[in-house]
């Protein structure tokens, strides 16, 4: 099982107990108001997606981590989250998504997150570059990805006559400004 720790977390790939807990995340309007493309309204669809899930984390070669974000210290599983190719490559050769219940919003865990799947893409994948996108009316989630070494890039709008903010740093940006 693949896993990648910090000091308050475990993020591991998902196994088939991971339905309850992402179906409670993936079916929390206040979650989804931002990510609506992880919405599943019923316990059922939850559970084929942590199917589907865990049959692209056993591909061989990998092309994308989808994970449980676990707290060490009680187990719970707080959120989920997932890199892989990008799809549009013209932002960075991967792209990462996330959610966390709000529960644990606001505690930094997020950041915490994202940083060691970043690290993750650029040390051990060798990623050049990685983007990732957030609506425009979710501003916290803009600075996870700016405090994770990210900068902004544009804001484009969507089909659903919304707009989104994207964020991304080539791995020599990235380095940078964590170490700046």
């Amino acid at each position: 099982m693949f896993t990648l720790e910090t000091p308050r977390l475990l993020l591991r790939d998902l196994v088939p107990d991971d339905a309850a807990p992402m179906h409670l995340l993936r079916s929390d309007p206040i979650v989804t108001r931002y990510c609506e493309y992880i919405a599943s309204e019923t316990p059922e669809q939850a559970e084929r997606w942590v199917r589907d899930t865990m049959v692209h984390n056993a591909m061989d070669p990998r092309f994308s981590y989808n994970l449980a974000i676990v707290h060490k210290t009680d187990g719970a599983v707080m959120g989920w989250i997932g890199i892989g190719q990008a799809t549009d490559p013209t932002l960075g050769e991967l792209s990462f998504g996330y959610a966390l219940r709000p529960a644990y919003w606001g505690q930094g865990y997020t950041t915490e997150a994202l940083t060691a799947l970043l690290t993750f893409a650029y040390e051990e994948l060798a990623a050049a570059s990685v983007q990732g996108e957030c609506a425009t009316d979710n501003p916290a989630s803009g600075r996870v990805m700016q405090k994770a070494g990210l900068r902004f890039v544009e804001r484009r709008p969507e089909d659903d006559g919304s707009e989104s903010d994207y964020y991304a740093a080539t791995a020599d940006e990235w380095r940078s400004r964590r170490s700046g």
